[in-house]
């Protein structure tokens, strides 16, 4: 399998993972709810490194990250993985390029609220307990019931209300850790940055996550 063909497996993955994921140092969440509500946009670059028993080494990617208010999502994997991941608040494409194809998954009203790292709305199905490391808050969140998720880990600095790390292991002790830089909250992004249309000869595929 290519590098494109492991990437689009991880992707889907921790899509899936974070879709159907879904005590504690009360000021420190109390603080970081009400900051992360002020959040209306967020523009970053990203790496992702995904460790698995079945390879010897990890599979990394890159690109830029961008979230709009209230639930629109996009992901752009570049280098050698040419790869967009796109929500519009109703349905997620996932987006081949250089294969012209298309996947569009329907039915995910879920999926802008947990990619944006929303404590509120992990608390939800999420048992948190955070400490404070200097200027960064560590914050862990463990399911409160079984899933395809055994933790969730995020670090989050003072001058931040977005995560400049998160780290998601599986029930198989597998880790996909998620780096954000150049981190810029509330800047002006384009409606049309979260739509999707896909040019002729594209091959769509609609299908739904396990």
């Amino acid at each position: 399998m290519g590098k494109t063909g492991r990437v689009k497996k991880t992707v889907l993955l921790v899509l899936s993972l974070l879709i159907m994921a879904s005590g504690t140092s009360a000021d420190l969440l109390d603080d970081l709810k009400v900051r992360q509500t002020r959040i209306k946009s967020v523009s970053a670059t990203f790496t992702q490194e995904k460790k698995t028993k079945l390879l010897s080494k990890p599979i990394n990617s890159d690109g830029k990250f961008f979230y709009k208010h209230p639930d629109r999502i996009r992901w752009e994997y570049s280098g050698g993985t040419n790869m967009q991941v796109i929500f519009n608040g109703k349905d997620l494409w996932i987006y081949y390029p250089d294969l012209k194809e298309a996947d569009k998954l329907s039915g995910l009203s879920q999926y802008g609220s947990m990619m944006r790292f929303d404590v509120l709305s992990l608390s939800k199905d999420y048992t948190i307990t955070a400490k404070k490391d200097k200027s960064i808050a560590l914050l862990t969140f463990v399911p409160k019931t079984k899933g395809p998720l055994s933790r969730i880990e995020m670090e989050i600095v003072d001058d931040s209300s977005f995560p400049r790390m998160v780290k998601l292991t599986d029930q198989n002790n597998e880790p996909t850790t998620i780096t954000f830089r150049d981190v810029k909250l509330n800047t002006d992004i384009r409606d049309s940055s979260f739509t999707f249309m896909p040019d002729k000869g594209v091959v769509v595929r609609e299908r739904s996550l396990p």
